[in-house]
């Protein structure tokens, strides 16, 4: 299966910026190999301040087996900026912040509402439905249809998956070390006969609404 990838534009206040998605349709079962639950079980309860705060996130989160059991065909969206765009910020962590938060903020807006219609929604992140989330409260999900898994949560080696399927490696901000780029990674899992190309029509749709 060949990968489709096509530029998107957000406008901002201060900057019209440009960024890439990058689809690739692979089977879910191609994702299976990836999987470390344990490895990222531990990366996450060491390094993420969501860790046993958030229902979507471990120690709650299913294993990616589980949550695409059922579910044939897996829809990576591979979305990348270049921080080059996003000079006019002075601090380099704000502009990743920036960055990170105009890539999210378009994949949770499209993507779930793509997924709504033909699949289940694999999001960029920790779920950002309900803030606080209700499991700092001790209390239940109140959106338990609509909370997103990442990958991550889900136990995936992100940066092999998108290294076997696009090529291109994550990178990362690093102290006094802007990346060329910065990046999120999301899918759809959907049991219909849908084409990456349809994703891409509805997708620029989407964006120009």
């Amino acid at each position: 299966m060949e990968n489709i990838s096509f530029y998107a534009e957000a406008t901002t206040n201060s900057a019209r910026i440009k960024y890439t998605v990058e689809i690739r349709p692979i089977l879910t079962s191609v994702c299976i190999p990836y999987m470390d639950a344990e490895r990222c079980r531990c990366l996450c309860e060491v390094g993420c301040l969501n860790y046993s705060k958030k229902w979507s996130c471990p120690p709650f989160s299913p294993t990616f087996a589980e949550y695409a059991l059922g579910y044939r065909q897996i829809f990576i969206f591979y979305m990348r900026t270049n921080m080059m765009q996003f000079s006019y910020i002075k601090n380099d962590y704000l502009k990743i912040k920036a960055a990170n938060s105009i890539l999210k903020s378009r994949a949770d807006r499209y993507l779930r509402q793509l997924a709504a219609q033909h699949g289940r929604y694999i999001s960029t992140g920790s779920c950002r439905i309900c803030k606080p989330c209700k499991c700092k409260l001790g209390l239940s999900c109140v959106n338990p249809d609509s909370m997103a898994y990442s990958l991550e949560a889900l136990g995936v080696d992100v940066s092999g998956l998108v290294e076997s399927c696009f090529h291109s490696p994550l990178q990362w901000y690093k102290q006094r070390c802007l990346p060329e780029y910065t990046s999120v990674v999301c899918g759809i899992l959907t049991k219909d006969a849908i084409t990456a190309e349809f994703y891409r029509e509805v997708f620029l749709v989407f964006s120009t609404e």
